[in-house]
């Protein structure tokens, strides 16, 4: 099973956020973060929308579709952007299992994420050493 996916420009794309963090959980190597944002310097690439069919497995295709097309475009994170009407249940009364998205009317699930790149954190200007002259 594979699920859909559509990618869009982000505008303005140079724009750079300093990032405060949140939570985050690692799929394919990549970074998806849930709830807040990197703690990293970092730019919008574009924004995802991925659908798959509601399924027992729909969370995991999702994620893995994003992580995906992250690698594919050279990003290094997703910022997860519409869980709501996600649901949630116990099972077996101690794990909880998230379904991510929400519900269309075609029996789909739709998330959407936004494809970031990380840039380097900025330091300070630095002064060159002095050069000792030679007599």
């Amino acid at each position: 099973m594979s699920a859909d996916y559509t990618m869009f420009d982000y505008r303005p794309g140079n724009k750079i956020i300093d990032g405060e963090g949140g939570s985050k959980r690692l799929v394919n190597g990549v970074e998806i973060w849930d709830y807040g944002d990197p703690a990293h310097r970092y730019r919008i690439m574009g924004m995802l929308r991925v659908s798959d069919y509601d399924h027992p497995y729909v969370n995991t295709t999702l994620l893995y579709t994003i992580s995906q097309q992250v690698k594919h475009l050279g990003g290094n994170a997703a910022i997860l952007l519409s869980v709501n009407g996600g649901m949630r249940r116990a099972v077996d009364g101690m794990a909880w299992h998230e379904r991510l998205g929400y519900p269309e009317d075609d029996g789909y699930r739709v998330i959407r994420a936004l494809v970031v790149q990380y840039l380097p954190d900025q330091t300070a200007p630095t002064t060159a050493p002095a050069v000792k002259g030679v007599r």
